[in-house]
């Protein structure tokens, strides 16, 4: 059986990732992706991709089971914050991946980023989730309520 490989994401997975973020699209409810992915070509997203990995304030990673991309991870900055965002494929979740995903962005975000904090919005029916970011010392500092409420939540960094 194949280990499921989680790592940052290099410009030769742009294809993959574009297929994997449109997959996620259409299975999640918990999952939204800002741009428009049918305009996005995989050259443009691996020029991204090769951006985001010489910076130390964005983090891109992934999970890779058998050749597919099935989960990944993201951490954009706002004003030396990183917004956290994971999204694992229906059928590989509650296997730990997600746990692995934020755990290689966490590290990450206190050994090489030059960011404070990490934030992220969860919906707060979203149970798994609000219990792993909790694992991770994230804690909630509000509550949106919207159509589906959310929990803001944070997390500080502790610099090596």
């Amino acid at each position: 059986m194949a280990e499921v490989n989680i790592r940052v994401a290099e410009p030769e997975d742009a294809k993959d990732i574009l297929n994997l973020l449109r997959q996620l699209e259409t299975e999640s409810d918990t999952f939204l992706v800002d741009a428009d992915l049918s305009q996005i070509t995989a050259e443009m997203e691996a020029h991204q991709i090769e951006l985001i990995n010489q910076t130390r304030t964005n983090f891109l990673g992934v999970a890779e089971y058998d050749g597919q991309l099935i989960g990944i991870v993201t951490v954009d900055e706002v004003d030396q914050t990183g917004e956290v965002g994971i999204a694992v494929l229906n059928e590989f979740q509650q296997n730990g991946i997600a746990t692995a995903l934020l755990d290689m962005s966490i590290d990450w975000a206190e050994n090489y980023s030059q960011l404070t904090e990490l934030i992220l919005s969860v919906y707060i029916d979203n149970i798994a989730a609000v219990k792993l970011y909790r694992n991770f010392n994230f804690e909630v500092i509000a509550t949106v309520s919207a159509k589906r409420s959310q929990y803001q939540m944070k997390r500080q960094l502790k610099k090596a």
